[in-house]
Order: C-alpha cells, then structure tokens, then sequence
C-alpha cells in the first residue's frame, strides 16, 4: 500500500482516528499483559501507552497507530486460537506474524504460554522493533533478531534474496498469521501478498494461514479517504473489500498460481447476542465513525476471519 513518503498532513493529530483520550482501547486483556507480562506499574500504564502511540505515529500514522490497535490481540480472538494455534506452538511448531506492527499478538502468545524462541514478527518499519521491546518492557524474554523488516511487495528478485526469505527460509513457516493485515491492498497486490506468503508457509500438509480483517458483504474495490487517496504518483489508491466467497476465490487463485493445494474457510464474525456492532478496523482510517455515513447493508464493514490450510 505505501509507495512514496508519509502523505502531506497525515501526522496531523486533528484527524478523527488521533484519539487524545485511550477510554475503552485500554482493554481488560490489554492492562493484564501491561502489569503482569510487561511489569508495569498500574498507576504509569496509561502514560507509558501515550508516549508509545505518538513514537509509533512518527514512524508512521497509520489510523490504526492514532486508535491504540496494538492493545488489541487480534490474534487471541480468533476462533482457531486456543484449538489450533496455542497447541501447535506448545509443540514447537513456528509462526510469522506479517503486518505485525508492535508486535502485540506475538507478547500475547507468550504471556498464554507459547515459547517465545518459536515467534517471528516482520513489517515494513525495522523501527517497530525497537518500539515493540519498549512497549512490552521484554528485552530479557524475547529473543532479538526475531523482528524481520522486509517488503512483502518488493519486486520478485528483491523479495527473493530479502530479509524473510533468508531469515526464515521458503517452506519454513508452520503458521502464518495475517490479522488486520491484508485489507490493506487492492486486489491485484493482494494477489501478489497472498503468493508471497505460499512461498513462506511450511510444505507439510495442515500447515496454517490465519487472520481476521474487514469485509463487506458485496465485495467490492472501495477508494481511500485522505489523506492516504492518492499514490505518490497521484493515481486514486483503492483497498480491495472482502466477502467471504470473494475471499475464497482469491486464495483459491493464489493457490493455483502457486501450485499449492488449499482449504480455505472465510465467515464473518457473529456478534454477541444483544450487541449492536462489531467494532473493526480497516487500519487506513476509512471506517472512522466520526466522519463515516451510515452505510448501505451491504457495504457494511464486518470482521472476517479466515484459515487457510495446506492440503
């Protein structure tokens, strides 16, 4: 999605996704990791979040950075976690992280008893790495060296010979997590992020692709609100939108094109019973309610969660 520098304007803290005010981002689960996984004093927590959100909004300001979405574990909350996830890790299985941002997910599965010497983060800014150990205050319990910057869009022969690829090796990886990650792309590069990623993934069969994201329920190619509309060469930027059977489809590409058999699963996310919606982040800040209409039914953005296995 990023090709060029920050947009004009975009680290404005007057846009409406820069909360001033943490409130409910604080989560139960996100003060337990704070004190008990991360030691910090209760009264400094709050602080301590602030001056990590607004380094992280200097390195970039995605949307999700102003709304303290790296308190949330997306990853905990997907239905395949304690199944699937948490066992398989226990038993020395590995996992990638890609769109890892402060690395949050990855602190979660070690504070839920996941060894950390099995986890890998990566993301574009190799300043995330730095950040994610400030943030968790656990340079004494997760590894160093296991932060992987690198383009997941590079071109081919960069991608080839960069830092996943001789890192972690093609083939590798038993699990791959892409939360809130993908949604991020117009279809064509998530297309192209998808083959990347068959690349990474283990050759051993059931092994796992897995994330949550925003769909819609009439999957369509949607324009980004400014300031992250335009490419740096001024062309209108769009993020491609999911249904559950679009979702399907393109993996069922990626997976021909790749030479990969796969079983994919894609439902949207059931409220709890009473709830009047789900909150979901697009992270690109195009579902801020403070500036958003009322969408039509369809168009509505919903949480998909997904897997991918490996037949």
């Amino acid at each position: 999605m990023l090709d060029g520098p920050v947009p004009e304007g975009a680290r404005s803290v007057s846009w409406p996704w820069y909360h001033h005010e943490l409130g409910e981002e604080l989560t139960l689960a996100a003060r337990t990791v704070l004190e008990q996984y991360s030691n910090i004093d209760p009264e400094a927590i709050e602080s301590h979040v602030y001056r990590i959100r607004d380094k992280a909004w200097g390195i970039f300001p995605w949307p999700c950075i102003g709304e303290f979405w790296f308190l949330s574990f997306g990853l905990s909350k997907h239905p395949l976690y304690h199944t699937q996830v948490l066992p398989r890790l226990k038993r020395g299985a590995t996992l990638l992280d890609l769109g890892s941002c402060l690395a949050q997910d990855l602190r979660k599965c070690v504070f839920d008893g996941a060894p950390a010497a099995n986890l890998y983060a990566s993301d574009l800014f190799a300043e995330y790495d730095e950040l994610s150990y400030e943030l968790w205050q656990d340079r004494d319990r997760f590894p160093k060296g296991h932060y992987i910057a690198d383009d997941i869009l590079a071109e081919n022969a960069k991608f080839s010979g960069g830092n996943l690829m001789r890192k972690l090796g093609p083939g590798q990886t038993d699990i791959i997590a892409i939360t809130m990650f993908l949604h991020l792309f117009d279809y064509t590069n998530q297309l192209k992020v998808a083959t990347r990623i068959l690349r990474l993934l283990s050759h051993r069969p059931g092994s796992l692709i897995l994330g949550s994201q925003a769909g819609v329920v009439e999957a369509t190619e949607q324009p980004l609100k400014p300031p992250f509309d335009k490419t740096k060469d001024g062309e209108k930027r769009t993020v491609f939108r999911h249904s559950p059977s679009s979702f399907t489809r393109l993996w069922e590409e990626a997976g021909m094109a790749a030479g990969v058999p796969l079983r994919v699963s894609a439902v949207f996310q059931v409220p709890d019973q009473g709830a009047e919606s789900v909150r979901v982040d697009s992270g690109l800040g195009d579902v801020a309610p403070e500036k958003k209409k009322k969408a039509a039914p369809e168009q509505e953005t919903r949480r998909l969660y997904f897997s991918i296995v490996r037949s």
